[in-house]
């Protein structure tokens, strides 16, 4: 894989001033890729403001006068680019300097993986990316009995399938994310990052975790209790995500690599 090879990074913050320019300039440091930073302002309180403070000349701030959500917000981040693989990291991940280039090595070997994900410092690989999640998991992780999903099938290899990765970090194909219409605006607060995966996934595509990726990302799950706006919210996106990718077909570990679901519902 070509050294030069070019990645925006789309990093979206909402009043997360010193957290978004930790990760802009994080990306800005990657080795091995030519990473430029589009910062999404979504809407916060105290408007970010171009310049190096935010992590380096390579970063472009572009201000939304209101919250457009995540999905519309990271829509539009994408937008502001043309680079041929685009990762959306959270404003609270932090990379490391050689994720970049093992996600998009991982792309070079096999074009039809059209997601890769890392594996997050001080989390086990299930906890952030595996099989599609079903009522009864996100149920048990909501009441604290796991913080776990259902795990893919590793046997030692450097990168496997698995159905969704997490959109903390995710590195992205943009022919594929542009063929299959970004994320689904339709989700303000998630999943929109397990839904891109499904889609991808029944378009025939492969997501794959990589081992020796690695970002870190300090888990916000408090932001998503439901007796709250966001969490109310985000309550009802699952809900309706899950409607949507019911038939979601169910399969054992050591199926066949790469099989995509069955899904219904509209992509958009």
């Amino acid at each position: 894989m070509p050294s030069s090879l070019a990645v925006d990074v789309v990093v979206l913050s909402w009043n997360d001033g010193d957290l978004a320019r930790r990760a802009a300039a994080s990306a800005l440091r990657s080795a091995g890729v030519r990473a430029r930073v589009h910062l999404v302002d979504n809407g916060s309180a105290e408007p970010l403001t171009p310049g190096t403070e935010l992590g380096g000349a390579g970063t472009l701030v572009h201000r939304s006068p209101r919250n457009l959500g995540v999905a519309a917000g990271r829509n539009l981040g994408a937008s502001l680019g043309s680079a041929p693989l685009v990762c959306f990291l959270d404003s609270d991940a932090v990379l490391e300097p050689d994720c970049l280039h093992a996600l998009a090595s991982a792309m070079a070997a096999d074009p039809s993986v059209a997601v890769a994900a890392p594996v997050f410092a001080g989390h086990r690989p299930e906890q952030t990316a595996g099989r599609a999640p079903t009522l009864w998991r996100k149920a048990a992780r909501g009441l604290g009995l796991t913080d776990a999903y259902a795990g893919a099938v590793r046997d030692g290899r450097p990168q496997w399938d698995v159905d969704f990765a997490i959109g903390a970090c995710q590195l992205v194909r943009r022919d594929v994310f542009e063929h299959l219409g970004g994320f689904d605006e339709r989700y303000f607060y998630g999943p929109e990052d397990v839904d891109l995966c499904l889609r991808a996934k029944a378009d025939g595509r492969r997501v794959v975790q990589v081992g020796r990726a690695c970002c870190h990302h300090r888990a916000r799950r408090s932001s998503r209790r439901l007796w709250t706006r966001n969490g109310f919210r985000h309550g009802l996106a699952v809900l309706r995500h899950l409607w949507v990718h019911r038939r979601v077909a169910a399969r054992r570990p050591g199926a066949e690599r790469g099989a995509a679901p069955r899904l219904t519902g509209a992509r958009r």
